[in-house]
């Protein structure tokens, strides 16, 4: 009876061992943008002038390309700023030659919490294969230890799914870890398209504390390096603004504006309604594709370059 048992417990549990062994295989052996700019940066910190920080307004929208300084974007998608500080504390020591860190600021990045529903699986993945120490992650959670329990199954099939499709990789950035996907644009009607983003993108929050701490904390850190900041509100689609608060919008401004008045290695580019902005540099309301991300980088390269003359 027993061995019946263990017999019949063993057919059930092998099928089950051997997909979570594939998977978390796949997630730990494959490439992917965290794992990448994880060892490019690493191998490259004596050269890196530049440092991008920021979510996917960031990684799409800022081409280390177009920057004068040798620039590193290692901005990712649905990166908070609580992340953005866990990652500046983990390479500052190791950039030597920095001299100028960007960061974005989105509409939601400054009442984000810090962990948020984005947050879910991306904390172990910034843990695991970024080696950034996560303090909302408890030594307990099992999902710190297993990257294949951190996302749902579907999920991982989506996940391995787009790796086939995708040339088998994971890797949607260059060398420069400037994300390439969004060539052109979706296709899909910016006005419509901007009813969901902008539905998905209000959170209700109008507490900024914490997230000002945490600017305030690395913008210290930079005048003891003589790094100068640059908070840059990226260009979205005029239908999206629209369509959330504009007192949260007013109230961003207000705060991006006073973190420069009080710091002297601040600069606030405020390029959300830029008039230079064109129906043709979006890929969705509130990305740039691949023309408009060459467009506004070379903009916010000239905003930095007649910064530097200026001092």
């Amino acid at each position: 009876m027993m061995k019946a048992f263990i017999q019949k417990t063993l057919v059930f549990l092998i099928p089950i061992l051997l997909v979570w062994g594939g998977l978390e295989y796949f997630y730990r052996a494959t490439a992917s943008n965290y794992s990448y700019k994880h060892q490019t940066i690493t191998e490259n910190y004596k050269d890196i002038e530049t440092l991008i920080l920021g979510d996917s307004h960031a990684l799409y929208g800022i081409n280390p390309q177009y920057i004068d300084a040798k620039a590193f974007n290692l901005a990712n998608i649905s990166q908070s700023l609580y992340f953005d500080e866990l990652l500046f504390k983990k390479h500052i020591d190791s950039l030597n030659n920095l001299k100028q860190l960007i960061l974005t600021i989105s509409y939601f990045s400054l009442s984000k919490l810090e962990n948020s529903e984005e947050s879910t699986w991306r904390k172990y993945f910034y843990s695991n294969l970024m080696d950034v120490d996560v303090p909302v992650i408890s030594r307990f959670d099992v999902r710190e230890y297993s990257l294949s329990l951190a996302r749902r199954f579907r999920a991982s099939v989506e996940f391995i799914k787009y790796y086939y499709e995708n040339g088998e990789s994971l890797v949607g950035c260059d060398s420069n870890g400037w994300g390439t996907l969004y060539e052109t644009t979706t296709g899909v009607s910016l006005d419509k398209e901007s009813w969901s983003t902008a539905k998905r993108h209000e959170d209700f929050l109008m507490d900024f504390e914490e997230n000002i701490t945490r600017l305030q904390s690395i913008i210290e850190y930079c005048k003891k390096i003589k790094c100068k900041v640059y908070l840059v509100d990226m260009p979205v689609y005029h239908s999206y603004i629209s369509l959330l608060n504009p007192d949260k919008f007013q109230k961003i401004t207000n705060s991006c504006n006073k973190l420069a008045q009080d710091n002297v290695n601040v600069t606030y580019i405020n390029l959300r309604q830029d008039f230079r902005l064109e129906d043709s540099d979006f890929y969705d309301p509130d990305h740039l594709n691949h023309k408009g991300a060459k467009k506004y980088t070379e903009i916010i390269n000239q905003i930095i370059s007649d910064s530097k003359n200026d001092d």
